[in-house]
């Protein structure tokens, strides 16, 4: 299944920091979990409850606690152990790894500055994710210029993204999705946000 059709029914994804906030994402609309905060206990845990409630679960592996963010055993214990999803990294060879053992590998960017938006795009281009996240996710005009050349990827907005019209914006440039970590915006539709 492509990821498009696993992250592009629901405009949000909820960002889960810390261990308290499961449970509310779980009980919300929400259809996927990114999951950036906790550590490898935790996350063994948060996974399965994530999957048991029939959503998606995706890890970032820079954030998790426990988990070398560089080697490829990372991702296996992802894909043997945890049983999520897929992962979140901005490494490239890691996003080949996640195809290489199933999972989906989301590439994550963090564009600051022109620079950063082509070395981006090549990345993007080279790597083929299955979907980008974009960091800072309310910048429309640096979605636009992802969701424009790169058509066939999902962009995941995420960072910044604090009221409906921030999040309405987004998607409207051209972003899939979005990745927030407020509670408050969890229970949106793409209605909500229009």
């Amino acid at each position: 299944m492509s990821l498009l059709y696993k992250i592009g029914n629901n405009p949000i994804i909820a960002a889960v920091r810390k261990p308290e906030d499961i449970e509310a994402a779980l009980d919300s609309r929400v259809e996927n979990l990114f999951f950036m905060g906790c550590n490898v206990k935790e996350i063994i845990q948060a996974v399965r409850l994530t999957k048991e409630c029939k959503k998606g679960a995706f890890v970032h592996l820079d954030l998790i606690r426990g988990l070398s963010s560089t080697d490829k055993e990372s991702v296996d214990f992802i894909s043997d152990y945890v049983g999520a999803d897929g992962i979140v990294t901005p490494k490239s060879h890691l996003i080949k790894e996640a195809k290489r053992v199933g999972l989906y590998g989301i590439l994550h960017l963090f564009v600051i500055d022109s620079a950063a938006l082509h070395n981006g795009l090549k990345a993007a281009g080279n790597v083929e994710p299955d979907a980008i996240e974009l960091m800072p996710g309310a910048i429309p005009k640096i979605i636009r210029s992802f969701a424009e050349t790169l058509e066939h990827i999902p962009i995941v907005a995420s960072g910044l993204i604090q009221t409906k019209t921030e999040a309405g914006e987004s998607l409207q440039a051209g972003a899939t999705s979005l990745s927030v970590s407020d509670p408050a915006l969890w229970n949106c539709s793409f209605d909500d946000l229009q």
